[in-house]
This record gives structure tokens, C-alpha cells and sequence, in this order.
């Protein structure tokens, strides 16, 4: 499929798991009625608190059947956010699922760069040890389907491009960013590093964020789609709504063919490396 609509659902979730349920179901009908066929939510849509690790779910579960049902309901693809999934030592993984219209599991990210911050100064403070409560995955994870290959990512992974460089070179087309940036750090960094992604790696970027007030800092909304040449194709305010966006994969061949920047990488004189399981990634 070269050409279809992606939507990104902005999210103010809370603490009230079935309010933010039923903001997901307002939001995704919306995005079916416009013609969406892949639907993408932000991070932690399940449940935003002081008590995250006491939220986690096992999965399947109670959250991720409800995303297989409504990808299944509106026949759509649904890149699930991320959500509370139970671990060991009464931890949680924050884990992305990736549901097709048949609410098959395509699939399935846990966060692996973790948001360990202590940040003070004139546009803010934010301090926060996302690794108080959650483990961090250990494996990165690119989804092929017939809207093009797609590279899964949480938030805070958005600072680290050699993530999206070695999606890239395992095929990804379309780089997905499901988020919880803080205000503090969104107004500064949130549309340069969007932009970065996907000029360095002549992707699309769906970076899909939370807003509104939260337990520990404000959300800074500005959900976005982003070219394979940089342009901003579609930018949300700082509430909750469903933006959508054309996807013509014919740009990113045209744009890869045109500036061929990861053909002219200098392969002689360097290499990023994937590590896992033994085996080597380039």
C-alpha cells in the first residue's frame, strides 16, 4: 500500500483506566470515520499515576485486548502506545504492541533507553527515575506489513538516533514514536530531534504524544508527522484530539534515491553494530 492516512490519537490518560479506555474508543472512531488505516496512540494511554508499577497488567490482558478489540472493530492497524505490562520484583516493562485490522499480534517493544532525569533551569524542572519501576527491554523491534516496514520506539529512546539508524537498515520505512515528553523538555528538543529522525534516516516519523497535567510533570502535546525530507506535515495543539495525515511511500524511495545518504555512509571506516543473541546487525 504506497499511499494511506495515518492518525495520531493525542491522549490526556490519567489515573482512571476506563476514562482513558474510553478515550482511546472516542478518538480511534474518529480516526476510522476519517479514513485512517493505521491509528497510533502515546505512551502509557492505559494509565498515568503515582502507581505505575502497581498498574502493570500481564499480556494478554486486561489493556491489550481492548486494543486488539478496537483494531479488530474498525478494521484499522493499531500501533498501541505503550502500556503497564507486569515484570518481575513488582516492576513493569513499558511495552508498545502492534495490533493488525484482524487483531493479530504484529508486534511487540518493550522501552529500552529508560528516562533518568534530573533537569533544572528556566523552562522548567522535571526530575524523575522512570527505572525506579520499570526494567528496560533488551531487544529493538522493526514490523514489516503492507503500509511499510515499521520501527517501534517509546519517548526518551527518541534522544538516542542509533535506535532508528539500525531500524532503518533492517528495512524501516516508517519510524514510530510513542511519547510522554515533559513540557519542560518538549518545548526545547521535542520537534529538532522528530526532525533529525527523519532527515538522517530519510523515514516518515508518527511521533504520537500525551498531554495535560500529570502526576509528576506537564505533558507537552505537539503530536506530529514528519517527512522523509523534514517537512511538518500535521502538528496538534497541547489537548487532546485525532491528526491525521497523508503517508506516500513513493516519497521515501524518491527521497533515498535523490540524497542517498544511507548509500554513501563510510562502511570502510565505521559501523554501528546490533548486539543480540550472538549475531550482528549492520
Amino acid at each position: 500500500m504506497e499511499k494511506y492516512r495515518a492518525a495520531l490519537l493525542q491522549m490526556d490518560s490519567g489515573p482512571d483506566m476506563e476514562k482513558n479506555k474510553e478515550q482511546v474508543e472516542r478518538l480511534i472512531t474518529e480516526a476510522a470515520q476519517r479514513g485512517a488505516t493505521l491509528a497510533l496512540l502515546p505512551e502509557t494511554w492505559d494509565y498515568i499515576g503515582r502507581d505505575m508499577a502497581g498498574h502493570g497488567q500481564p499480556i494478554p490482558g486486561s489493556a491489550s485486548e481492548f486494543l486488539r478489540g478496537q483494531a479488530q472493530k474498525h478494521g484499522i492497524y493499531l500501533l498501541g502506545g505503550s502500556c503497564s505490562e507486569a515484570a518481575e520484583d513488582g516492576k513493569i516493562y513499558n511495552t508498545s504492541l502492534f495490533y493488525s485490522p484482524q487483531g493479530e499480534l504484529l508486534g511487540k517493544y518493550q522501552k529500552t533507553h529508560l528516562f533518568d532525569v534530573d533537569i533544572s533551569g528556566e523552562n522548567g524542572e522535571v526530575g524523575y527515575q522512570e527505572s525506579a519501576e520499570v526494567l528496560p527491554g533488551r531487544e529493538l523491534v522493526t514490523v514489516d506489513t503492507e503500509l511499510g516496514s515499521v520501527g517501534m520506539s517509546v519517548c526518551y529512546d527518541l534522544r538516542f538516533p542509533e535506535l532508528y539508524r539500525l531500524q532503518t537498515l533492517a528495512g524501516a520505512k516508517i519510524l514510530a514514536v510513542a511519547a510522554n515528553f515533559t513540557h519542560a523538555t518538549g518545548e526545547a528538543h521535542w520537534e529538532l530531534l522528530l526532525r533529525a529522525r527523519a532527515v538522517e534516516n530519510s523515514c516518515y516519523v508518527l511521533a504520537c504524544n500525551q498531554c495535560g497535567q500529570k502526576a509528576a510533570f506537564r505533558s507537552y502535546g505537539n503530536s506530529m508527522v514528519i517527512s522523509p525530507w523534514g517537512e511538518i506535515l500535521a502538528r496538534a495543539g497541547e489537548s487532546p484530539c485525532c491528526l491525521t495525515a497523508e503517508i506516500d511511500l513513493e516519497q521515501v524511495a524518491r527521497v533515498r534515491r535523490e540524497l542517498p545518504s544511507l548509500k554513501n555512509r563510510r562502511e570502510d571506516l565505521y559501523r554501528l553494530t546490533l548486539r543480540r543473541a550472538g549475531t550482528e546487525n549492520r
